[in-house]
């Protein structure tokens, strides 16, 4: 979120040194992050520096259980939580009855920039592929795949956009933003529904496919990929962790918006591996599809959105529809599936 959480500083603090051992003599709120559920902060405490993610709601296992295995597993790049007093790898806000829904994840803090700021070298890149690979041959034990939520084809995010669509029918949102979105909505929407259809239409072709789940990071983009000053990779926020193809992941590094070289270097180091054109064209409109529920409902369906995540909200969205964009590259990720059929079809035919 972009701006602070109603809680004051000195709860967190008390809540630090009852739940971690933790006396914390500084605490700087960060205007990160795309979640409006999640706050971030930066700790400094006499052992060091920390890294706080404050978070409202149910807390999502998953995303505490899979950093923490991958990192017990020796992948070294994976950032995962610190255990609280309790042995927990969370903490609940405790004491205060208004806040009791708040809970406390605590992790290293890494000095360094995201993808987003640094232009990666090759030799990067090829590391990154060999993280991202070590990841998907990592296995899972049986009890923590029971945790770790699975591949549903084509069933996320639509029940989201089906709410937001019948908000746009009755006309019931008020203020400049979300005129300005309906009327980008409404101005979109044959390429909102094509994108809906082709969604739809893949998700039922690969789950009869039945292809091979593996454990994916599943939001792998730029802001989730620390660079230290010493140029090693971290990877941060488990929250979408999912048992699902590989390509959930390798979408995000494939006709990405990079050049030709940097994904040459990734593939390089990911090692062999043949992309299923179809699980790829699913994922790129599977984000595609995410991007517009998540808009959708933090402008039409959010009771306290901020001005400020109101107004990037607005700009994202309307992002969504740029050339060579994340519905450009779906679409191009469904052409380039139906010329490797036709192709197919007449080497065999």
């Amino acid at each position: 979120m972009l701006e602070r959480p109603k809680l004051a500083d000195e709860h967190i603090v008390t809540q630090l040194r009852d739940s971690y051992d933790l006396s914390a003599h500084s605490l700087e709120f960060l205007p990160i992050g795309n979640d409006a559920r999640a706050w971030s902060f930066r700790v400094e405490a006499a052992p060091g520096r920390y890294f706080l993610k404050l978070r409202r709601g149910p807390v999502n296992r998953a995303a505490l259980l899979v950093p923490h295995f991958l990192k017990n597993r020796g992948i070294e790049n994976v950032v995962a939580p610190i255990r609280a007093t309790s042995g927990q790898l969370h903490a609940p806000m405790m004491g205060i009855a208004e806040h009791e829904d708040f809970a406390l994840m605590l992790y290293p803090y890494i000095d360094g920039e995201s993808d987003w700021r640094m232009t990666l070298t090759a030799a990067q890149w090829r590391a990154w592929g060999r993280i991202m690979r070590s990841i998907h041959d990592a296995g899972i034990p049986r009890q923590l795949a029971d945790e770790v939520p699975h591949e549903v084809f084509a069933l996320k995010w639509l029940e989201k956009i089906e709410r937001v669509e019948a908000v746009l029918t009755r006309g019931v949102y008020e203020g400049a933003v979300a005129e300005t979105v309906a009327q980008i909505w409404r101005d979109h929407a044959d390429v909102i529904d094509r994108c809906r259809r082709r969604y739809l239409d893949l998700g039922a072709q690969l789950e009869h496919c039945s292809p091979e789940l593996v454990l994916c990071h599943a939001d792998i983009h730029p802001a989730n990929i620390i660079i230290d000053r010493a140029g090693a990779i971290h990877i941060v926020d488990w929250d979408e962790s999912l048992l699902a193809p590989k390509e959930r992941d390798l979408m995000f590094f494939i006709d990405d918006g990079r050049s030709a070289d940097t994904t040459d270097a990734f593939r390089a180091g990911y090692g062999d591996y043949s992309v299923d054109p179809l699980a790829f064209a699913y994922y790129k409109y599977d984000w595609v599809i995410q991007e517009f529920g998540d808009y959708g409902e933090r402008v039409f369906l959010s009771a306290d959105l901020s001005d400020e995540d109101g107004a990037l909200a607005q700009r994202e969205f309307a992002r969504l529809f740029s050339p060579d964009d994340v519905i450009d590259r779906a679409h191009r990720a469904y052409a380039k599936l139906h010329s490797s059929r036709a192709e197919t079809d007449a080497e065999t035919g």
